[in-house]
């Protein structure tokens, strides 16, 4: 089967929606599948391909804004595919292969991952408002199936009306995780070396990007909260990328952290698994609902790591509560202090919960089962 993958951002650059459009593209090509991945051309171009098993169109585009980027010239290079899978939102994007789709019908076999709402201040947020009022429904409903990582966010997103209308056409996929990649094992003693971590100090982790389109991640309300947490054996170590970290540096030395808080050197995806099993708590503070899963969860969870994560629709069909972590409200400082500090205190706890961190990650989300539905999806739209 020959499938187009359309996605508006897709490595290097690090992302959950680039992430998981590299696992569906890497999951259906292992199952026998010849797929191609369309996505805009990367700002001053790569030094040279990354080395995959299918093919990656990088499009120039006409016009760029944030992560986004209008190519029309999609449209036509549609062609041939038995089925096409639009990772959405993709402003500039999403609307050609709408129109297409528009015209197609039943003649282009068609498969949207929805991936999360975006939400803005000021005339970005505006236009993320305008383009779900008028395109995302329309979208979703004329889309011969729609993945959505949980129900739950389903239900409480812009897919919302689509998915009242059309639930037959929804299924609720989440992404999967490599447990060959992540999973439990030692701290390494040459990276706690590196970041003058003691034996004695508990680490909890963030992972996400530290740009201004994953500003949601809630990387300022943390150090925040961090203060007020008093740590003392505690280090706050976090991994990213983006033109927001040196703003995020100088918050925590305004706050007092300079020590407390470590900003790693910048982590490859060989590297992150061994940063993920330094931690003894991952803490996702995300602050509204463009967070709508977490890979960051799951990865943690693979490698026996207790999870803290905001209330969030989507989110917290990850976490179950006394499980494998806890919840605590969105923003609200308070109760994710509530939440930590017993994890990073009672050793019993916190082995309980890495167990069942553990039997859900293999449970629920491994890899290989994961890319076994999606597959199934693929071949049910294209006709078998």
């Amino acid at each position: 089967m020959r499938i187009g993958l359309i996605v508006s951002t897709f490595p290097p650059y690090q992302g959950g929606m680039g992430n998981m459009a590299w696992s569906y593209a890497l999951g259906l090509s292992r199952r026998g599948h010849d797929v191609e991945v369309f996505c805009p051309a990367v700002r001053g171009g790569l030094e040279r391909e990354l080395d995959a098993p299918f093919a990656i169109r990088r499009l120039r585009p006409w016009v760029r804004f944030r992560n986004s980027a209008f190519i029309p010239q999609l449209a036509v290079r549609m062609g041939g595919f038995d089925a096409v899978n639009l990772h959405y939102p993709f402003y500039g994007g999403a609307e050609a292969i709408f129109a297409l789709k528009t015209i197609k019908g039943k003649k282009l076999p068609l498969v949207v991952n929805f991936q999360m709402d975006n939400f803005g201040a000021g005339a970005a947020g505006l236009a993320f408002k305008a383009n779900a009022a008028v395109l995302t429904t329309r979208l979703l409903s004329a889309a011969d199936k729609v993945i959505v990582t949980s129900a739950d966010y389903a239900a409480h997103s812009a897919a919302a009306l689509a998915y009242e209308k059309f639930p037959a056409k929804f299924a609720a996929i989440p992404p999967g995780v490599d447990r060959t990649r992540f999973n439990p094992g030692p701290k390494d003693q040459s990276l706690l070396g590196k970041y003058g971590i003691s034996a004695g100090e508990k680490v909890v982790l963030f992972v996400g990007g530290l740009d201004r389109a994953h500003a949601f991640k809630g990387v300022g309300f943390l150090l925040e909260a961090w203060r007020s947490l008093e740590p003392g054996r505690a280090r706050l170590l976090i991994v990213g990328r983006g033109d927001l970290r040196d703003s995020y540096r100088r918050t925590a030395e305004r706050l007092g952290l300079g020590r407390s808080v470590i900003f790693a050197d910048p982590v490859g995806p060989v590297e992150l698994p061994a940063y993920y099993r330094l931690a003894d708590l991952f803490v996702l503070p995300s602050t509204d609902s463009s967070e709508a899963f977490g890979i960051v969860l799951i990865e943690a969870m693979a490698c026996g790591v207790p999870v803290l994560a905001a209330d969030l629709p989507g989110v917290r069909s990850v976490v179950e509560s006394g499980r494998n972590g806890f919840l605590f409200g969105a923003r609200e400082a308070g109760d994710l202090l509530d939440k930590a500090r017993p994890i990073l205190i009672n050793e019993k706890l916190r082995r309980s919960l890495s167990a069942g961190a553990r039997e859900i990650a293999a449970s629920l989300y491994d890899q290989e089962k994961i890319w076994d539905r999606v597959d199934a999806v693929f071949r049910e739209v294209a006709g078998g």
